[in-house]
Parts: C-alpha cells; structure tokens; sequence
C-alpha cells in the first residue's frame, strides 16, 4: 500500500501542492482493492455489482483517470474530499460580491467627508434629497442600513473600502 498522503487544503492556506495528487490517487486505489479484497471478490464482480466496467475498475485502483479532475476540483476548492461526500456537507453560504454604481461610489466618497447632505449635495451638484436617496441605497447595498445613523456613514465608508469600491478623496490613486 502507498503511503497516507495529505490531501486538500494545505497548513499555509492554499491547495495542498499537486506532486501529492499522484500519491493521493494510488492511496485511494489500494484502498477500493483492500475493500475489495476483503470481500473476496474479484475486479469483475466488484464491476458487476458497481455498474461499471473491469477496464473501470482496473484504472480505479491503479488510482488513474475519473478521480483526478474530482480531486483538482477539490483542491481549487479548498474542500476536503470525504467532507464535500458525507451527510455533514451543507449548502456554502453565497458570497455575494459587493458593488457600487459609479454615482454610488461618487456620492459616498463625497460623504465621507462628514459634512452635512446639503453640503456634500451643493459638492456635487445636487439636490441633498436626491444624496440622501442615494446614501440610502448605498447603505442597504453594503450591508450598513441596520447601524445607529451617527455611524452609519463611517461604516459605509469602511466596508467600501474593504471591498476596494472606492479611494477616498484625500488618498491619492
């Protein structure tokens, strides 16, 4: 049998590195045949009883061919194998990416000066409902809306910059 080898993400953060993979893939064909063999059956009657082919079968434990994109995919990932294949596995929360339209972006760079609707709307050349109609957009769109207002814009401003929206003004491109 090949020895236990690693497989997925790595200690450092990233996918575990692919001179593995071919390490990984053996380890898991010794172990369909140990199965198999403990059984007592043969390629073919493990063929037979799986659906699938003796050439299937002979490539599945020679740790070749099917398995290896599966495996790349779960490197790409970052998911461990046995875990996306077991009942504990859940729906992933959806990673929504966050946006701003370019007057959006405009607006709230403008307000992260601090300075009131009226002036950051005469800044712009606005009327300072239609600012405000927008901020509020703004607010929803970042996830903000629910902070006590006296925050709210600094907030907005964070979670922008976060998500690289926008430069302030007072930071140079």
């Amino acid at each position: 049998m090949s020895a236990r080898v690693q497989a997925g993400p790595s200690t450092n953060g990233g996918p575990a590195p692919f001179p593995d993979l071919e390490d990984y893939l053996a380890d898991i064909g010794d172990r369909i045949r140990a199965e198999r063999k403990a059984r007592g059956w043969t390629q073919s009657k493990l063929g037979k009883l799986a659906g699938i082919g003796l050439a299937t079968v002979k490539r599945l434990e020679n740790g070749s061919l099917w398995m290896r994109p599966f495996l790349q995919a779960c490197w790409a990932l970052e998911v461990q194998p046995d875990h996306l294949m077991s009942d504990q596995w859940q729906m992933p929360e959806v990673v929504r990416k966050l946006q701003l339209s370019s007057r959006q972006a405009r607006v709230l760079r403008e307000a992260a000066s601090g300075d009131p609707l009226s002036r950051v709307a005469a800044r712009l050349g606005e009327d300072s409902r239609a600012v405000g109609a927008c901020l509020s957009q703004v607010y929803q769109r970042l996830g903000v809306a629910d902070v006590p207002q006296a925050e709210r814009r600094a907030a907005a401003v964070r979670v922008a910059m976060q998500h690289n929206l926008f430069t302030p003004t007072n930071q140079t491109s």
